[in-house]
């Protein structure tokens, strides 16, 4: 298939697609509203601010986060009607929103972690991609599975799983199960990392590296980094964990074109082409762009940088929900089940390698 036939099936479009499309998007403008206050990403804001700080309710939604809430609730309805739009907003909708992530990385963000940083993070992601797959051997695991769990791991939680998943044509219940367990790990890294950046005394250039390379969304370094400072005691590190978190954010486009090439050499690939996704190669023009016009014009190439960051973000919460409509929950919890030790085994390690080498080198 070329790029423009693909980009023809974003436009194939029908009756059928309406009412879950548009069940997709009340689903996400609920989560933002419960989570964030606000009816989509830094939109109009519905419930007041002080809210998510003081009661806590929903102070713990806000630690969700609009992106998990929205696969949840989806979890929770079951109507084939739903299904065709649910499928075409957790595919092509879900490809929209990650190209334009892109907007995320860009250079001035990506300069602010340091030399040691870096290496530290791409070192422990190899690791964590390589560690799954060697796992996967020994636990029976399906080796889509192991690849997906490494790379939700090792890069960016959902978003990850989701782009990798047509790169390898990972089969479904694998898929689901997997957003499930990293959604869960994420939560609960959410509170237990901070805690161990404090408990260990980390520097808050360390804190950073632990937390910026080991949390899983944007949704849980947020957070995570707050809680650091405001609860633990730490410095203002929320700058540096977002650079972190960016580039492994970065990496994404490397590691699906390196796993797409390994699936397909080991007969795995099932006819996926071994070129990159369309939607990767819009992830960095878009990244590019956005640097070059805020080396340019900061203050124009600021505005469209956080313009497309909010629509992203809120693609990707009508992806989620869609997602969520689409799941076989018996068939989720199932596999899910089996996948979690190994997930966690994974992500555990992840953590001690990521202490070790900060503690060492940073």
């Amino acid at each position: 298939m070329t790029y423009f036939d693909d980009l023809k099936e974003y436009f194939a479009l029908g009756r059928k697609e309406a009412l879950g499309i548009a069940a997709c998007v009340l689903l996400a403008m609920l989560a933002y509203v419960v989570t964030r206050g606000t009816l989509f990403e830094n939109g109009p804001r519905v419930l007041p601010a002080e809210l998510f700080v003081s009661d806590p309710v929903f102070s713990t939604l806000a630690k969700i986060g609009p992106i998990v809430l929205a696969l949840l609730l989806g979890l929770l309805i079951t109507s084939r009607l739903l299904i065709p739009g649910a499928s075409y907003s957790g595919k092509y909708l879900l490809r929209v929103a990650i190209a334009l992530m892109g907007a995320r990385v860009t250079v001035d963000v990506l300069s602010r972690a340091s030399p040691a940083g870096l290496a530290i993070i791409l070192a422990t992601m190899a690791f964590t991609v390589w560690l799954a797959l060697r796992m996967s051997r020994k636990r029976a695991v399906d080796k889509d599975a192991a690849a997906l769990i490494g790379t939700g791991n090792g890069v960016c939680g959902v978003s990850a799983c989701l782009c990798i998943a047509p790169v390898i044509n990972a089969r479904p219940h694998n898929l689901h199960a997997v957003i499930g367990v990293i959604s869960l790990l994420g939560l609960v890294g959410v509170f237990l990392v901070p805690w161990l950046a404090a408990l260990l005394n980390l520097t808050d250039a360390q804190a950073a590296v632990f937390i910026g390379g080991s949390l899983h969304e944007i949704g849980n370094v947020v957070p995570a980094a707050e809680l650091y400072q405001s609860a633990l005691g730490g410095g203002d590190v929320l700058g540096l964990v977002l650079a972190y978190k960016m580039v492994r954010v970065a990496m994404l486009v490397v590691l699906a074109y390196v796993l797409a090439r390994l699936f397909s050499r080991a007969g795995e690939g099932r006819g996926v082409p071994v070129k990159p996704q369309g939607f990767l190669l819009v992830f960095v023009a878009v990244a590019a762009a956005v640097s070059i016009l805020i080396a340019v014009e900061p203050s124009l190439g600021g505005e469209i940088r956080n313009a497309l960051v909010n629509v992203s973000a809120s693609v990707l919460t009508v992806a989620m929900a869609g997602v969520g409509l689409a799941m076989d929950l018996r068939e989720t919890v199932r596999v899910g089940g089996r996948l979690l030790p190994l997930t966690t085994i994974v992500w555990l390690a992840q953590l001690a390698l990521l202490l070790v080498l900060t503690v060492a080198l940073v």
